[in-house]
């Protein structure tokens, strides 16, 4: 069986229309250490897609994983080589997604009604080659009920699969949206704790609900690991301070002319084949909580319309020039 030593202390949560290759770039640059995802893919777009290199190119993000939607077991099979093809250290199943769109393609949340198919689709995902992981909700339905997680989780890990992450909410397939779906069903940490204590062997990653790296710090002493999504969506700098706090490594790294340059670098080979605003969405939030930042994203956000790459990346190396102290207190 495939095996490599990678610590998921702190993972980035896979996030639709945010985790593109972009923002993995600028994470990696942040973050030596965090384990990344990739948005999810459906199955059918990663096997026909002739565009789908810019949802999953993979250029040095590793340590990361890619995250596939499906439940046609020769489609997943087809997936994970795939993702080895493309250097990714996981493949993981999404169980989790509770969109209407991801329901009417029989996957995501709405699997977890058949605990026999999603064993089977992660047998089919084994190759040898690659990781396979899941990604899961505790339950679904407004009603909590931890005898259906364990027997869920435990069908499941008869595929042979080591690493679960679950988002300690339950998934409502009817009635609230998908970002309600993230704050409505209130958290049960308590049930990812006593699955972890069933189940030593396996290493379960916790999600949802945190909020701060504080809380993160604080979770992380009973769980193999930590997600964390919107925190990082909202302001990917806290970073930063990543390998320092969780992995012992002595330095932060800095948001300084470096970073603009090594982040605006490869996004320059990329302006032909995406739009200029998907390459720039992720150092947008550079501007988090920054006082008197307004005029700088006024001239970004003229500049975008523009099409001027590099007078924007100009725009940036000003504003990090000016809050650099604030930047890296």
């Amino acid at each position: 069986m495939y095996k490599k030593d990678i610590n998921r202390r702190v993972c980035v949560a896979p996030m639709m229309g945010y985790t593109t290759p972009y923002a993995r770039k600028l994470y990696r640059i942040l973050s030596k250490k965090s384990f990344l995802f990739t948005e999810m893919i459906a199955a059918k777009t990663m096997i026909h897609s002739r565009n789908k290199d810019l949802v999953i190119e993979n250029d040095g993000h590793n340590p990361v994983a890619l995250q596939v939607g499906g439940s046609n077991l020769e489609d997943l099979n087809k997936c994970s080589n795939i993702a080895y093809e493309y250097n990714y250290d996981e493949i993981n199943l999404n169980v989790g997604c509770p969109s209407k769109s991801v329901q009417k393609g029989s996957f995501g949340a709405c699997l977890m009604k058949d605990k026999i198919l999603v064993r089977q689709c992660l047998e089919s995902m084994q190759n040898n080659k690659i990781e396979v992981s899941m990604k899961c909700r505790i339950g679904l339905g407004k009603e909590k009920n931890y005898d259906f997680f364990e027997e869920f989780i435990d069908e499941t890990l008869k595929s042979g699969i080591k690493i679960v992450y679950v988002h300690a909410r339950n998934a409502i397939l009817s009635g609230i949206s998908p970002s309600q779906n993230r704050s409505i069903p209130p958290l049960d940490y308590n049930f990812v704790d006593r699955i972890k204590n069933r189940y030593p062997s396996a290493i379960f990653v916790l999600n949802g609900g945190i909020n701060s790296l504080e809380k993160a710090s604080d979770l992380i002493n009973n769980f193999d690991g930590v997600m964390l999504g919107r925190l990082i969506q909202n302001n990917p700098f806290l970073l930063r301070e990543v390998d320092k706090r969780f992995y012992n490594i002595n330095e932060i790294t800095d948001v300084n002319e470096e970073l603009i340059f090594a982040y605006f670098d490869y996004i320059k080979t990329k302006l032909e084949i995406d739009s200029i605003f998907r390459l720039l969405s992720p150092i947008l939030q550079i501007f988090f909580g920054v006082p008197n930042s307004k005029i700088f994203k006024a001239k970004i956000n003229d500049s975008i319309k523009s099409g001027d790459l590099k007078l924007i990346e100009s725009i940036f190396l000003n504003f990090v020039k000016s809050k650099k102290l604030f930047l890296n207190y």
